[in-house]
């Protein structure tokens, strides 16, 4: 869900003085117009020439910042940055570019902090809500990221990706009529854009609509081999009583590695390893931290419990995903629906919910 440092710095600078999509003004003080497809370092040169022709010298190092962030050099951005709020304390922009070296070195905490006063001070909702409301998310607090969203729609009611970025969160909070408005409105902007066609996708699937879901996935999943998706949209299949099911995942997997998580999930469904074996190799090869790798392998073990009629087991295993303390996989979503469907009470991740929900 986030947007890259190196892509955000050149996408308009967030300077009052942006030129536009063609052109941006790296020290505008100074009169130079700079192509926003400049390189990392072509950028840094004209920021420094702009200072020594006598641009504003905080106006300099941000931009420079913004050359920095785009050769990723975080620590020369951080740097520059660091110099500008040194020089003007109450500047926006610094703090902004700023953030977005944190975040692209996983400080996520600065980060927020850093778009926190961004936003404080004033900074365009388009760049300074967006920033916050990703570092919100990934510090799991999706009612705060989806009421940054929700004010950047406000702000930008044709911003294509605040849609996206809400229906995430929305999703998340289990606000499922939410989500999957927001994720109908992205695509309805941007017809091709394949994570909100994966964001419904989940939607429907933890509605209950397997034949939408399916529908939604293969879309998600086009020209794009991914293990969690293939899996995902085995289960869709197979809950709409598709006997195409295996084929399907045959198929989306071919390019898979089968011995290594996520493509671990796909040999499980298909018959080449077995429940145990496919979960440790899911917490030994899996790319996040170990809690979420667990996650996700007692998640489809307790699918492949459930598929095969054995309820006690599948419950065992999705209580085992919701003990893992993690908040944001859809695997996580999935384990609460399967429970909730066996009759177990679990409560809802919104805090505007009912408590008991």
């Amino acid at each position: 869900m986030r947007l890259g440092p190196s892509v955000a710095a050149l996408a308009c600078l967030a300077l009052p003085a942006c030129a536009g999509p063609v052109y941006v003004n790296p020290c505008y003080g100074a009169g130079l117009l700079l192509p926003t497809e400049a390189t990392g370092p072509e950028i840094v040169a004209a920021a420094d020439a702009c200072i020594a022709d006598g641009g504003e010298r905080k106006q300099g190092l941000v931009i420079r910042a913004a050359g920095h962030l785009r050769d990723a050099d975080t620590a020369a951005a951080i740097a520059d940055t660091d110099a500008a709020i040194g020089i003007d304390p109450a500047y926006a922009d610094a703090y902004y570019y700023r953030g977005l070296a944190h975040e692209e070195v996983g400080a996520i905490d600065a980060a927020r902090r850093d778009f926190d006063r961004a936003v404080e001070l004033g900074l365009a909702p388009v760049f300074a809500l967006r920033a916050r409301g990703r570092t919100r998310f990934l510090e799991d607090d999706f009612a705060g990221a989806y009421d940054d969203f929700d004010a950047l729609i406000a702000a930008a009611p044709e911003d294509q990706e605040a849609y996206r970025l809400r229906g995430a969160a929305a999703h998340v909070l289990e606000r499922w009529a939410e989500a999957e408005a927001d994720f109908d409105k992205a695509i309805a902007l941007k017809d091709d854009d394949l994570k909100a066609y994966s964001g419904r996708a989940y939607v429907k699937f933890f509605t209950g609509r397997f034949v939408e879901a399916a529908a939604d996935f293969k879309i998600a999943l086009k020209d794009k081999p991914e293990g969690l998706k293939a899996a995902f949209l085995y289960l869709a299949m197979r809950r709409a009583g598709d006997d195409e099911a295996a084929a399907e995942l045959a198929r989306q997997a071919e390019t898979l590695d089968w011995t290594r998580n996520p493509g671990v999930f796909a040999a499980l469904f298909l018959g080449h390893v077995g429940i145990e074996e496919m979960v440790d190799i899911s917490k030994r090869t899996g790319i996040h931290k170990p809690r979420e790798n667990e996650c996700e392998g007692y998640y489809y073990a307790g699918m492949a419990e459930l598929l095969a009629g054995n309820r006690a087991a599948a419950e065992a295993w999705f209580r085992r995903v919701l003990a893992t303390g993690v908040v944001r996989f859809d695997e996580v979503r999935g384990a609460r629906m399967e429970l909730r469907a066996m009759g177990i009470a679990v409560p809802s991740p919104d805090p505007r919910a009912r408590p008991g929900t």
